[in-house]
């Protein structure tokens, strides 16, 4: 009796199992793509990183482009170490939209701005720093960890109108030491411990699928309501934009990691939203002060979204969250905290809305329903920049510094 129970249970545990592997085996098939992290690979340091000298590819109905990374896993050529004597080398840090995705190399604002200040007749090397998915809490350790040691004369930091939410995420992934300063973050760890679920959903597709098409539909379901939930699903509406507005609604303490577009949302006064801003200000200023100790001019820069850009920008995607078809957004809450920020701390401030706004009007510079730049949004920015004053008044300036006469002779 004994064994036969021992039997069924080995049997039963054995299905199971063979039941879990045949599962996983058929979502890496089929939703593998779809739910691995989409910025790249897991990284216990830096939280996620794309794979070094390794080929991208990404396609859709809207683009397809192939992508190189370096030995640093970020994009664009191999920077030199040391740098080149007379070199004057700019690194740009941000997101998805600084690393140029879905563009080929030659058209990403990163290339031609370096193209575009060759051409006036500076010996500018533009390093591509931007990571998908990143925000400055994660470009504060990338930067402070790595990219320091490629010596760059400036940094251009390129904040994008949805780093409220990626600051607020990433918090729970931080590691400290004992006294309290950062040491890395590390997407398994979850308020400072292991968390084996953490862990699942980035190697598992079948975990992964389970936490967004269930875990997560259970809690929609919680904070909206069942009733709720299924109005929002009857109307063709996104859960995530009901929550957004229902926090905004509550002025709820969690509302910038409800909401990508808490800075551009209509409702969106400058009082709401600073308390969130602080977080990123916050980064920001850590950014600021790593660079000050090394002599480093920081730059601040802010490209728009295609609904503050213009009616006709990303004309599909927008609807997806939330935002009308044929209106233009304004973004002026927003731009008042980078002002702020810019100005108490004598950073300059590369606003290209305006820049945006004009071109809008005869170029389609966002992706209709992806909503990153098009090739020629990707040149409206580099042309903002290669003309931008403040860029070109630091850029002089380090090409006069004694060690940089000495290096080309004069």
């Amino acid at each position: 009796m004994k064994n036969s129970l021992i039997s069924r249970i080995l049997i039963a545990g054995c299905s199971l199992v063979l039941a879990l592997g045949l599962a996983e085996l058929a979502f890496r098939l089929l939703w593998m793509k779809r739910f691995t992290i989409p910025a790249g690979i897991e990284d216990a340091h830096f939280h996620h990183r794309l794979k070094p000298s390794t080929t991208y590819h990404y396609y859709s109905a809207e683009f397809g482009v192939d992508v190189r990374t370096n030995r640093l896993g970020l994009r664009g050529p191999d920077p030199a170490a040391p740098k080149p004597p007379g070199l004057i080398r700019i690194l740009m840090l941000g997101d998805s939209f600084t690393f140029g995705f879905p563009v080929k190399d030659e058209e990403t604002f990163c290339h031609l701005i370096e193209r575009g200040l060759r051409a006036r007749g500076y010996p500018v090397e533009v390093v591509n720093g931007g990571v998908s998915g990143y925000s400055p809490t994660l470009e504060y350790v990338l930067l402070r960890d790595e990219l320091l040691a490629l010596e760059p004369d400036v940094v251009v930091l390129w904040y994008d109108l949805g780093d409220l939410q990626e600051d607020s995420w990433f918090q729970k992934n931080l590691i400290y030491d004992e006294a309290g300063n950062i040491v890395r973050a590390d997407p398994r760890y979850r308020d400072g411990r292991f968390d084996y679920w953490e862990w699942a959903k980035n190697h598992s597709a079948l975990a992964k699928y389970l936490d967004v098409k269930g875990l997560r539909t259970v809690d929609r379901i919680r904070v909206l309501g069942l009733g709720g939930y299924l109005g929002v699903i009857l109307r063709g509406e996104r859960a995530k934009v009901a929550i957004a507005r229902k926090k905004a609604a509550e002025r709820s303490a969690d509302l910038a990691a409800h909401d990508r577009f808490l800075l551009i949302r209509p409702s969106s006064t400058k009082e709401l939203i600073e308390p969130y801003w602080q977080l990123s200000a916050g980064y920001l200023q850590r950014i600021h002060e790593l660079l000050a100790q090394r002599g480093i001019p920081f730059v601040l820069g802010v490209y728009p979204y295609g609904v503050v850009a213009g009616p006709e920008q990303w004309k599909e995607g927008r609807v997806f969250w939330g935002f009308e078809r044929g209106k233009t957004y304004e973004a002026n809450a927003a731009l008042a905290l980078f002002e702020a920020f810019s100005r108490e701390r004598h950073l300059p401030l590369v606003n290209t809305f305006e820049s945006f706004r004009r071109a809008a009007a005869s170029q389609k510079l966002f992706y209709d329903q992806d909503g990153h730049l098009t090739p020629a949004g990707q040149r409206v920015l580099a042309e903002h920049v290669v003309a931008d004053p403040a860029v070109l008044e630091i850029v002089a300036r380090t090409l006069q510094r004694p060690h940089s006469k000495d290096v080309n002779g004069s």
